[in-house]
């Protein structure tokens, strides 16, 4: 009896020591994560809502105004170097991100769900040169997540303060 209950404890602290992302596919073949402390909401918008800017970095989809905040919303894809979102779209999946006290939209092809994984899972892009990352990828990149339990796919895991702090004001 004793063995049962230090094996489920060891599991409860197992569970605790994961934390949880949330995974957003790019396109039916990529898929990344972010934190989730980072992710206040996800939803759906409608392209009219967006309000394009001139002389901007051309991965801005533009601002948009959501319960009383003014944001950015950014083609995620475009950014990491990927195909852009399709612009003929009605829609547009997005993750709203809050670093701090500012908001910053994730225009990705479709939200994912919560997956949990220990930080130490996360293998450095330099530990993994046969992988194909794109340039503009890497100055967003914490690194890989490969493929374990419950999760079927490799997963890029992304510096969400990272691309907080980008300058996406300017010309890419």
């Amino acid at each position: 009896m004793m063995d049962l209950m230090i094996e489920l404890q060891e599991e409860e602290a197992q569970v605790i020591a994961d934390l949880p992302y949330l995974s957003l596919l790019l396109n039916r073949d990529l898929t990344v994560a972010v934190q989730l402390k980072f992710v206040r909401e996800t939803l759906v918008l409608s392209t009219d809502r967006f309000t394009q800017m001139p002389n901007v970095h051309p991965c801005l989809m533009g601002l948009v105004e959501h319960r009383s905040n003014v944001f950015w919303v950014l083609d995620l894809p475009q950014l990491l170097g990927f195909t852009p979102l399709d612009s003929t779209a009605i829609e547009t999946h997005i993750a709203i991100l809050q670093i701090g006290d500012a908001f910053l939209g994730l225009g990705v092809d479709r939200i994912g769900r919560v997956v949990r994984f220990a930080e130490t899972e996360i293998v450095s892009p330099e530990d993994l040169p046969q992988t194909k990352t794109p340039l503009e990828t890497v100055p967003f990149l914490r690194g890989w997540l490969v493929k374990s339990e419950g999760i079927d796919k490799n997963l890029y895991v992304l510096d969400t303060e990272a691309i907080a702090r980008f300058n996406f004001t300017t010309l890419g």
